[in-house]
């Protein structure tokens, strides 16, 4: 097996083949990059790219892989951060990036090498959803500066501006759920997520573009992806810490589920028992609540899997 290992940044590619550096631009097609894969590989069957998923920087890369039937494993940034230090290597450049990625390989899972697959309904949602984060985002900056504003010339301008990103907000998530209509099995999934009492529309169309994006995921698996999986800090009888979460996956889906589940616990009868059991075994309020949405999680992503409407308990 040979294995590539690329750091992906807005322009470049900065590739690590195990003997030389190379950088080739980072554009549609990359063209140049899979003229040097077919001069220097007979066929692809044995080549294994490895990448950060960096958003949209790295969405060329994965079009590319799943185009020309190369396999690829996709790394979470802060493994290959985590990774760079336990190596002890201090220097950031793109080279040296690529080189710690190439190296990355002796950690891979090998059922987790395989050729991405590109679901073209679900690379428009994923385009709408971060369009809207990122309205968001800039609707809740203007909002709290303009707490702050005494000047009354600069605060009207402002407030135009706070309406501006109000209505554009409002458009997109319109857009959203035409799209989402305009498409039955989005359509489909999405009602199936909205019968679960305490998930609203905002947060099942993100956890739609979530089960629908990462097929085939486990219980395990998806609770990593939102960050919710438990991490444990124990050796032998000196070192004993809070079990703590480990906030690696999704931090958007995750901070939406919040709200959610605390009306889930006041108004859905399965994750309200759940929730109460904790609280009756002495567990703290806090810790309950995590559970509760990672309980809520698993719901919702059983009611996508087994393709069901939600009974309540």
């Amino acid at each position: 097996m040979y294995y590539i290992g690329i750091d992906v940044s807005k322009k470049a590619l900065s590739v690590f083949d195990g003997k030389v550096s190379l950088e080739f631009e980072n554009v549609a097609g990359l063209k140049p990059f899979y003229r040097y894969l077919k001069k220097h590989y007979k066929h692809f069957d044995n080549l294994v790219l490895i990448f950060e998923a960096t958003g949209i920087y790295s969405d060329s890369l994965r079009e590319f892989c799943a185009t020309h039937q190369i396999k690829a494993y996709i790394l979470n940034p802060k493994q290959s951060h985590n990774f760079a230090k336990s190596l002890g290597v201090r220097s950031k450049t793109d080279k040296i990036d690529a080189r710690v990625i190439w190296r990355y390989q002796s950690l891979i899972p090998k059922e987790r090498i395989q050729v991405p697959v590109i679901d073209p309904e679900i690379k428009m949602l994923a385009s709408y959803l971060t369009s809207y984060q990122f309205i968001q985002v800039q609707r809740t900056a203007v909002s709290n500066h303009l707490e702050s504003v005494t000047d009354n010339t600069l605060r009207k301008l402002l407030e135009k501006e706070l309406l501006r990103k109000q209505q554009l907000e409002a458009r997109l998530l319109g857009d959203i759920k035409s799209y989402i209509q305009e498409h039955p099995g989005l359509a489909e999934d999405y009602q199936r997520l909205m019968t679960i009492s305490g998930i609203g529309e905002k947060l099942a169309f993100s956890l739609l573009f979530l089960f629908r994006h990462y097929q085939g995921t486990n219980r395990a698996q998806i609770t990593a992806l939102v960050g919710l999986d438990p991490i444990y800090k124990e050796s032998g009888t000196s070192v004993k810490g809070k079990i703590k979460i480990s906030k690696n996956g999704n931090r958007y889906i995750r901070k939406m589920l919040y709200l959610p589940t605390l009306c889930a616990i006041k108004n859905n009868k399965r994750i309200s028992l759940f929730y109460q059991r904790l609280i009756n075994n002495h567990k703290p309020k806090k810790v309950a609540v995590i559970a509760a949405m990672r309980k809520l999680l698993l719901v919702a992503h059983a009611v996508y899997h087994n393709k069901t409407e939600y009974v309540p308990g």
